[in-house]
């Protein structure tokens, strides 16, 4: 019975290293691609994953609300864009427009690279809390026993 239960053990432990696996990122053209090994996530899943880790979690959310916000701020690039063309079709002033359009264009990208940022650090910090889940180890020993396997913890 107890070799039984040993073996059990033993295999148990090294399946759940199988598992969680690092995720990789990929620039694609609609994007990022993440990858767990040759299987590609989706941002639900991605999504998913991130809370396993608080400091990763924490990093993907911020990079979610960094995206809206350049999102946001894109959206009112497009439309002082809209607005210069319409000034410059009716031969008005386009100073005002132009202010608009070149500061939407740096505050959006400022958030979108923060959000690139903050979404690697999400990656990263997930990666890094994969080595650290396992507080027991089976190492092989030998004492005036024999020689076999430990459980060290």
């Amino acid at each position: 019975m107890k070799k039984i239960v040993v073996t059990l053990l033993f295999f148990g432990m090294c399946t759940s290293g199988l598992l969680a696996q690092e995720i990789t990122s990929f620039p694609s053209f609609w994007g990022e691609s993440f990858y767990q090994d040759k299987e590609k996530l989706s941002w639900k899943q991605i999504d998913a994953i991130m809370k396993e880790s608080q400091a990763a979690q924490a990093h993907w959310q911020k990079s979610k609300k960094q995206l809206l916000g350049g999102m946001i701020f894109g959206a009112a690039n497009f439309g002082s864009a809209i607005w210069y063309l319409s000034a410059e079709d009716n031969d008005k002033d386009t100073v005002a427009p132009l202010i608009t359009f070149g500061g939407t264009a740096i505050i959006g990208s400022i958030f979108y690279w923060s959000a690139l940022k903050n979404k690697k650090m999400a990656i990263l910090n997930y990666n890094d809390s994969l080595g650290k889940e396992t507080s027991l180890y089976v190492v092989p020993t030998s004492n005036e026993n024999g020689i076999g396997l430990a459980l060290k913890f």
